[in-house]
């Protein structure tokens, strides 16, 4: 088309319009953030063992979803867009099912048996499923990686004390500590022993589980144990029976007691969905009634429930993430009256949900100070990130003027203080906690099946955000920017710039992988004021257009998580399309052919009620597991249609 503005100005509209429609009163778009496919089984064993009530209709559309997702060999994946399985995911996912009252005869069950023998069965499976075996007692724990809680009563310098770990996995070990020390299992019954004879093919009482602690299949290793690992794992089992019992009752109770510290200061929601299961069954077994009936609750709030399907998701929703960004996507078009009554139920919902309650002694339980930080879902999960918190600080300072209540410099001062909290050495930013352990840490990575778990590292797209947060403040509100924060933007520029690869690329974590990382380096380098020109900049844009595709698009397969190269998908990706088109404009392709070829692209997918198709999952959990953002095809896309449009009047003018 020679003039693209009309077709352009046609596709906001649309997307305006789907906006309108599926706002709900709160000022959300709810979407299930699904994806990883061992959430759900661990739901089903809590209601088990616990004995919560499930319906004949709750039972069948957790079976819907579950046998939705097996591949056609009878396995099932880390996530629902898996091409293999994995023996984790596949034994716990058959024992929910049986959970469920699916019977052993029955075709999908059958064919899963027999892929989980042809590859060894349990004693092959990965660390965390032997775990989960163990307090379901189908497995020993005998036979298990040892979590010792006395780590938390050594002293805070020591290398492995737990603080230096990632908040992520430090508050998911907490309670599997409580399980291991004590041994929790529930009591066989004749599903049980029913399964035991199902999962192994030899005499589950003949079984030497301590044998294979560090037996694992290849689908099921795809983090190698270290030759160290395993070296303190032989220590550790001889070391643990002469700890004396007083100090394992000590540090038992202090485990305990971080355990409660983590249900009261997130309103029992928890931080996420594994510890919140885990939580939950520390209660059952302590018989700790008034916390188990809190614990029941807020543990279904991670639940999705469609027509016919109940999944598990990975945290109780996306609110906060998602509002900051379609508050960015409406931008200065918020005065307009079909999208003011949006951006100010938007703006209110980020209004209320930032964090303003302090945590008490937060250092003593391992914790950083959170008043003044945004949560990834809102207000009462208590845990704050800091890139939700910079595009949500981002979001309503470029949607003012509205009447309604404004973001004061007290409040933008106590989120400016969160986020300098979390600024490594190296000049990045982590994501929830100041990353103080050594990366040899990843040595002692037990999951076997995630990466880079063990520390919070700095990461790119964090780092951006967090960049792209002080130059608006700068702009916007010029009396609160410091000397220390312009310092910091100098060590995090410093920090990207030396992250770049040779072939001009940047890796993200929490998004696939390439397309992801350069979209949000490249709006925070050119909004901290490099130029388009600068080689670092060029050279990222040169790498896009490397891996365009013939139809204009982007597409980037799940793979490359692992691979850590760029692997082309077989089709197009909507969400990776807008984030590619957003780097290069910030690049200065504004002008080039190829660039209107993609946004071409972008609006052909496009629907006639606004909305994208539904897209390959481009979120990303540890290099391993997909995590669906079924909003990011909405938001991103009308933010890159939206610059566009912007670059094409700016050089118009």
């Amino acid at each position: 088309m020679t003039n693209p503005k009309h077709k352009i100005e046609q596709a906001i509209r649309k997307v305006y319009k789907w906006m309108a429609a599926n706002q709900t009163p709160e000022g959300t778009w709810p979407v299930p953030y699904d994806g990883p496919f061992f959430l759900l089984p661990l739901y089903i064993f809590a209601m088990r063992i616990c004995g919560q009530p499930m319906s004949t209709a709750t039972r069948t559309k957790m079976s819907n979803y579950i046998l939705r997702h097996q591949l056609p060999d009878g396995s099932f994946g880390m996530h629902q867009e898996s091409k293999v399985g994995t023996i984790f995911t596949s034994v716990i996912n058959y024992v929910a099912l049986r959970f469920l009252g699916h019977s052993a005869t029955e075709t999908e069950l059958k064919n899963a048996l027999n892929w989980i023998h042809e590859k060894g069965g349990p004693l092959y499976a990965a660390s965390w499923c032997k775990f989960i075996l163990s307090f379901l007692n189908l497995y020993s724990y005998k036979g298990v990686a040892p979590v010792p809680p006395e780590l938390y009563i050594l002293p805070s310098w020591f290398p492995f004390h737990p603080r230096k770990i990632s908040g992520y996995v430090r508050i998911i070990y907490l309670p599997m500590c409580y399980f291991y020390r004590e041994r929790l299992k529930i009591e066989p019954d004749e599903l049980i022993l029913q399964l035991r004879k199902e999962l192994y093919k030899e005499d589950y009482e003949k079984i030497n589980f301590a044998k294979h602690r560090g037996t694992f299949a290849d689908t099921d290793n795809i983090f190698p144990e270290t030759r160290i690992f395993k070296i303190s794992m032989w220590w550790i089992k001889r070391i643990d029976p002469i700890i004396p019992k007083f100090i394992k009752k000590k540090a038992l109770a202090l485990v305990y007691e971080h355990i409660e510290y983590e249900d009261e200061n997130s309103s029992f929601i928890r931080q996420a969905p594994v510890n919140a299961v885990y939580n939950t069954l520390v209660y059952h077994f302590r018989g700790e009634q008034e916390k188990l009936d809190k614990s029941w609750e807020k543990l279904p709030l991670y639940l999705w429930e469609s027509e016919d399907e109940i999944l598990m998701q990975g945290f109780t929703n996306t609110y906060t993430w998602d509002n900051g960004f379609f508050l960015q996507a409406i931008g200065k078009d918020c005065t307009d009256p079909l999208l003011n009554p949006i951006t100010l139920r938007t703006r209110k919902f980020l209004m209320d949900n930032q964090v303003m309650k302090e945590l008490k002694d937060p250092f003593k339980y391992h914790r950083l100070p959170r008043a003044g930080g945004w949560t990834f879902s809102y207000l009462d999960n208590g845990w704050v990130v800091s890139d939700c918190t910079a595009e949500a600080v981002k979001a309503l300072l470029e949607t003012e003027g509205l009447g309604d209540e404004i973001l004061s410099d007290e409040r933008i001062i106590m989120a400016i203080d969160f986020i300098m909290l979390l600024q490594g050495d190296d000049g990045g930013w982590t994501s929830v906690d100041k990353a103080i352990g050594s990366p040899k840490l990843e040595w002692f990575n037990a999951a076997n099946v995630f990466v880079d778990i063990m520390v919070d590292h700095s990461y790119v797209e964090c780092t951006a955000s967090i960049i792209q947060c002080f130059m608006r403040i700068k702009q916007s509100r010029p009396h609160l920017f410091t000397i220390e924060m312009e310092k910091a933007m100098e060590r995090a520029v410093k920090y990207l710039l030396n992250s770049q690869y040779k072939d001009g690329s940047w890796e993200a974590l929490w998004g696939l992988c390439f397309t992801y990382g350069i979209c949000f380096v490249l709006e925070g380098l050119t909004m901290y004021g490099l130029p388009k020109d600068h080689k670092a900049i060029q050279n990222a844009c040169t790498y896009l257009w490397s891996k365009q595709k013939e139809d204009g698009g982007w597409g980037e397969a799940q793979e490359t998580a692992l691979a850590r190269h760029y692997i082309q998908a077989r089709a197009s990706v909507v969400d990776q399309t807008a984030w590619s088109i957003l780097a290069l404009l910030n690049g200065g392709y504004a002008k080039d052919p190829r660039l209107l070829k993609a946004i071409n692209w972008l609006i052909d997918q496009q629907q006639e009620d606004g909305d994208w198709p539904v897209q390959p999952i481009t979120g990303l959990f540890y290099k391993t597991t997909m995590v669906s953002y079924r909003n990011y095809k909405r938001y991103f896309s009308l933010l890159a249609l939206k610059k566009y449009r912007l670059e094409l009047e700016r050089t118009e003018a």
